[in-house]
């Protein structure tokens, strides 16, 4: 399979890449296709051979030149993909870009050093960074491996995100991945074209959306992936989070979301039949939305998910279950005071 791409500007796009790859899930197999350059095509060309057991994700966007998973028995797992950038990209910028979204402090050009590998793959040598997750907000923790190839004026980089299993699990698969790879680098200069990129937060008409939380939540700074962002516990050292979060498209749908937040709740894997157990529906800012109730022993998954004009909206509390028993109606509250301001 080949993929053709322009390259964007390296800063949107990996604004675009380290938020997407980082916290997207993906859509079940496509077909393969497979794209043609036309003769008058001066563009960065790159081709691969795929694992047996990866798939490509559908509504690759103009980012990427390609973009894959891991097929597994819990469905699509993890985010691989392909960017070609100009040679001006240091491999600092490009890890400050991950570092960030995975809870590391900022790495200048001499701390960033030991972090560099370097793997030698047929004739070719790639640079390649491992981040493990800092930040605490996900479990398992993810992991960025990121590998950076340059030849000719073109900086390519490669980044697999998944958790630190799944990942040394397909190491060797991705590694005969990058070797596959053909890259070719434009004939034409580089053309460093950069779309606008809305904030995260923001909806399709520009408006931030509103709600109203609990005076004794504890509201923490936002980030690039959390437009809400608090933490709620009592004397009885239990805690919980509660994070709003807002994706392009739906990133895996409904069943693919739950089931990574049953597992961050120590939570058995559900199919479509068993997801209704989990699911009601709900009216959220006069649109229908899904509102998901789960509960273990020890710890609770309470959310709400919202699809409205392309975009995910997850609204999300988490963590011990008598706590979060305690706090049900201040959830429910706080998802019936969402309003997206678009109407």
């Amino acid at each position: 399979m080949s993929a053709i791409t322009h390259p964007l500007n390296w800063r949107s796009a990996l604004l675009l890449a380290g938020t997407a790859m980082l916290f997207s899930s993906c859509g079940e197999d496509p077909e393969v296709r497979s794209y043609t350059a036309a003769n008058h095509y001066e563009g960065p060309v790159v081709s691969w051979e795929l694992p047996e057991q990866w798939g490509e994700n559908p509504g690759m966007s103009g980012i990427m030149a390609g973009s894959f998973h891991v097929k597994t028995s819990l469905g699509p797992r993890g985010r691989i993909g392909v960017m070609p950038f100009r040679e001006s990209v240091e491999t600092t910028q490009i890890v400050n870009m991950f570092a960030r979204e995975l809870g590391h402090p900022d790495y200048n050009n001499s701390s960033v050093q030991p972090l560099v590998a370097r793997q030698k793959l047929g004739d070719r040598s790639f640079e390649v960074i491992r981040l493990e997750d800092m930040s605490g907000e996900e479990e398992p923790p993810r992991t960025a491996l990121l590998a950076l190839y340059r030849h000719n004026a073109q900086t390519w980089l490669f980044p697999f995100i998944a958790d630190r299993a799944l990942i040394d699990e397909e190491l060797d698969n991705f590694y005969s991945f990058l070797q596959s790879t053909t890259l070719r680098a434009g004939k034409e200069p580089v053309r460093a074209i950069a779309p606008s990129l809305p904030p995260a937060q923001a909806t399709s008409s520009g408006h931030q959306p509103t709600w109203e939380a609990p005076k004794h939540w504890d509201r923490k700074p936002s980030t690039q992936m959390r437009v809400g962002n608090y933490s709620v516990s009592n004397k009885a050292g239990e805690a919980l989070d509660f994070s709003i979060t807002s994706f392009p498209g739906e990133v895996g749908g409904i069943l693919a979301n739950v089931n990574r937040w049953l597992g961050q709740v120590g939570m058995s894997p559900t199919d479509e039949q068993g997801l209704s157990q989990y699911l009601s529906d709900r009216m959220i800012d006069e649109k229908p939305a899904k509102l998901v109730l789960a509960e273990s022993e020890e710890q609770a998954l309470y959310a709400a998910i919202l699809f409205h004009k392309g975009r995910s909206w997850f609204l999300k509390l988490m963590g011990d279950v008598n706590l979060a028993q305690t706090e049900k109606e201040n959830f429910l509250g706080l998802i019936d005071s969402f309003c997206l301001g678009d109407h």
